[in-house]
């Protein structure tokens, strides 16, 4: 596996999120009080900045969790901050393939109308803020060290580059062979552990997704995001780690999400069983 230098352009996309409170109930939130905090003791609170009112708005359009989750695209089009930058003045739309990261992305931002071009906008605008955070510091040795001894759990883990990313915190984003998970600190967290088991499930996310893919199934995000923790629960236990596994999902608050495979459909538990076969 590699560990892939954070990115200033997607941290600085979930630092906006992270502000948006009205979207808390929603599974593709990033609402983070703590982060919040951490922000506010730095640069001072976000009704002081343009950021407090673009969060209000936010909150009042990305409504759903389809839209949402379809609002953080925004987070891989662009390769950084000079980047995304050079476009602020043109609408997604008018932008060339040869301007963006993933040109894959442009259409379906675009389709997603005013949310999306009003997170780019709050983005950019919070730009010079965020820059002022202190400095995202990380020693990759032991984080590598700690993914190695957890990823037996995680076979699909090993083929991916894992990016930390302070303002996901306790979340985790994967697409394609990337990973992004929060950065492991004591400001504002979380743990390193947390951060290793994120990285594990959202690696087991993908091997479901892939699994599915070359099944012709078709799931939801949610229905797959469930099979992952069933199946990752089935490994620690394999692998007597159960009790971190535990703790990591006691830290998301998902309330009593069952790990047992009997709690999933047919379809998922198929899935997962298909995967143990093929790396146990």
């Amino acid at each position: 596996m590699r560990i892939l230098a954070s990115r200033s352009w997607p941290d600085l996309v979930f630092h906006v999120l992270a502000h948006v409170e009205a979207t808390a109930a929603l599974p593709a939130s990033l609402f983070d009080p703590f982060y919040v905090r951490f922000a506010a003791r730095h640069l001072g609170p976000a009704a002081g900045r343009q950021l407090g009112e673009d969060a209000a708005v936010l909150g009042r359009v990305l409504v759903t969790h389809e839209l949402l989750a379809r609002a953080q695209l925004l987070a891989w089009l662009f390769a950084g901050g000079e980047q995304a930058g050079a476009c602020a003045e043109r609408d997604l739309a008018q932008l060339r393939p040869d301007e963006v990261a993933d040109p894959s992305l442009l259409a379906p931002l675009a389709a997603a109308g005013p949310a999306v071009e009003l997170l780019r906008c709050a983005a950019e605008l919070e730009r010079d803020a965020h820059g002022r955070l202190p400095p995202a510091e990380l020693d990759p040795g032991p984080f590598a060290q700690a993914l190695e001894r957890t990823a037996a759990v995680a076979p699909l883990l090993a083929d991916c580059g894992v990016m930390p990313l302070r303002a996901l915190r306790l979340r985790g984003r994967v697409r394609g062979r990337e990973i992004w998970v929060g950065l492991p600190s004591d400001e504002p967290g979380p743990e390193l552990d947390h951060v290793v088991w994120q990285a594990c499930h959202e690696a087991t996310v993908l091997e479901l997704g892939e699994q599915a893919g070359a099944s012709g199934e078709r799931l939801g995000a949610r229905a797959v995001e469930h099979a992952a923790v069933v199946l990752l629960a089935a490994r620690a236990r394999d692998a007597g780690r159960e009790h971190e596994h535990a703790r990591w999902l006691g830290h998301l608050g998902t309330g009593t999400i069952s790990t047992e495979r009997d709690a999933l459909g047919d379809v998922e538990a198929g899935l997962v069983a298909a995967c143990r076969r093929e790396r146990g």
